[in-house]
């Protein structure tokens, strides 16, 4: 016989189990779906069309560069920085340049290896060997043989300096340096070519392709996609330590930047290439908009709310979103702000964002199937 207490108990027992499944259900529903296959496709297709322009940008600078350093009358004897030929070259190697930074920041597969990067962007170059080793070439005239500039003068940093160097502009003429620009350029579209094979053939490609039926490289889609978040991760801090806390010397409050040790000193690029970056890391974590979509498709951001982890996904994105705010207040500043402590104090905030961002994205990681890993200046 059941007495009134029991009865009491039973109904409240019933009550709050009704609750916990009426508000499991309404979670459940709450839930976005995720479409792994469509996913993975993305990132797949993405690589393509970023290499394919890469590939494309590449083939035109050299193109033009043949053109103009081979036509009647265009190797001229007047300075460089009088050539008419000059804006467009840069304009074009800027797109190259641009479009290099999208494809740098993927961190993972063939193409995250060190040297290959360093064929397209000899960078950092602590020596200055991208100069030196040119200087030494441009002494040869048309006997220069590339090959003896080594891995410094195979891509873009080496066509930056004949293209964008002050001192050189000023004291050399096309006559003198387009041989070793047609050779460099060459060389440079090559490489993009090269970047490209290397990513159809790798088995990368086809382990993460195959993510979901789990394989040597991957367990699951998940997991695939954890890897991503966690190299992307990586990249920022690399781009906080090379790119910002480097150049602008955040390791002395009471030191000056050195404008010299930023990416692009010379093309003036390093500010762009910076929010080029962070643009191509956010567009991996909220979606790819692949072609034929006018929609970003999936991606971890949305990975993470189907899993349930809405909180943790939304503070990625105020993340974002407060890192995009320091780097703009950064960027109004253009190259000057290499050369002020005004642009050092942005420069610091922006890497604390940084930093912030670096380690919103690692809290995740073990819904992912990984251990969160932190980096030495973490203070975990």
């Amino acid at each position: 016989m059941l007495y009134p207490f029991n009865l009491l108990r039973l109904s409240q027992n019933l009550g709050s189990a009704l609750v916990l499944l009426y508000s499991a259900s309404m979670q459940a529903a709450e839930k976005p779906a995720f479409n792994y296959d469509a996913y993975t496709h993305s990132v797949e297709q993405t690589q393509l069309q970023q290499m394919q322009e890469f590939i494309g940008l590449s083939t035109r600078l050299n193109q033009t560069v043949q053109k103009v350093c081979t036509s009647p009358g265009q190797q001229n004897h007047a300075s460089l920085q009088d050539w008419s030929s000059l804006p467009a070259l840069q304009e074009q190697w800027r797109n190259s340049y641009q479009q290099w930074q999208k494809l740098q920041v993927f961190p993972l597969g063939p193409n995250n290896d060190v040297t290959t990067r360093l064929n397209i962007s000899f960078w950092p170059d602590k020596k200055n060997l991208v100069e030196r080793k040119a200087r030494a070439l441009l002494k040869q005239g048309d006997q220069a043989e590339l090959k003896n500039g080594g891995i410094a003068l195979q891509g873009l940093t080496a066509s930056e300096y004949l293209l964008f160097d002050p001192k050189h502009l000023k004291h050399s003429t096309p006559a003198d340096s387009c041989h070793l620009l047609m050779a460099i350029t060459y060389k440079s579209q090559e490489n993009a070519t090269a970047m490209l094979t290397r990513w159809q053939q790798s088995e990368f490609l086809s382990h993460w392709h195959d993510a979901a039926l789990g394989n040597d490289t991957f367990a699951s889609t998940k997991q695939a996609t954890g890897y991503l978040v966690d190299g992307l991760a990586q990249i920022l801090e690399q781009m906080a330590k090379y790119k910002l806390y480097k150049p602008f010397r955040l390791n002395d409050a009471d030191a000056q930047p050195n404008p010299y040790l930023a990416e692009n000193w010379r093309s003036g690029q390093g500010l762009v290439s910076l929010k080029t970056n962070l643009d191509q890391i956010e567009d991996y974590y909220l979606g790819l908009t692949v072609q034929g979509q006018t929609q970003p498709v999936n991606g971890p951001d949305l990975l993470l709310r189907h899993l349930g982890f809405a909180d943790e996904a939304d503070a990625i994105k105020d993340a974002f979103g407060q890192t995009q705010s320091q780097l703009k207040a950064l960027t109004k500043m253009g190259t000057e702000a290499y050369q002020t402590m005004d642009g050092k104090t942005a420069a610091t905030a922006l890497n604390l964002q940084i930093k912030k961002l670096e380690r919103a994205l690692k809290k995740p990681l073990p819904h992912f199937q990984l251990a969160q890993r932190f980096n030495s200046a973490d203070g975990d």
